[in-house]
């Protein structure tokens, strides 16, 4: 990795066919683990990242072994998109959350995504972020 704030994006197999992916930030290792239904549902922010960060759609693949490097703003975005619907089951929740992550300024995304991934109050945050964003 380049630098602390680098972010990396390792592709791991899951299930016969399918694959998740874990998002790890520098020195302060894994940030998110994400796979299945969630992962799908936000799978447009996983391509804009890779898009965003010189890499093309189709390297995203099951089989890939080297890590993608991100840039440091498509990592805050991914990870805060990530962090926020993994613990979510339903469909109208996760889009809200994705369409919330998509209009956020920079500064609002970094602001939240230092926020979700505090080593005491994270996950306090991440159902604040979820809770402002979205209906229950």
């Amino acid at each position: 990795m380049k630098g602390r704030d680098a972010f990396e994006l390792q592709v791991f197999p899951e299930g016969d066919a399918g694959f998740g992916v874990e998002l790890r930030q520098g020195a302060n290792g894994r940030v998110v683990r994400s796979w299945g239904t969630n992962l799908t549902a936000v799978n447009d922010h996983l391509l804009e990242a890779l898009k965003a960060s010189g890499y093309r759609p189709s390297a995203l693949k099951r089989t890939r072994r080297k890590p993608f490097t991100l840039s440091e703003v498509s990592g805050v975005r991914l990870g805060l998109v990530l962090l926020a619907v993994k613990p979510l089951r339903k469909l109208r929740r996760i889009e809200d959350v994705s369409t919330a992550v998509r209009e956020l300024a920079d500064d609002e995304a970094f602001y939240w995504f230092a926020k979700a991934t505090a080593a005491r109050r994270g996950r306090r945050a991440q159902r604040a972020f979820r809770d402002l964003v979205s209906d229950r």
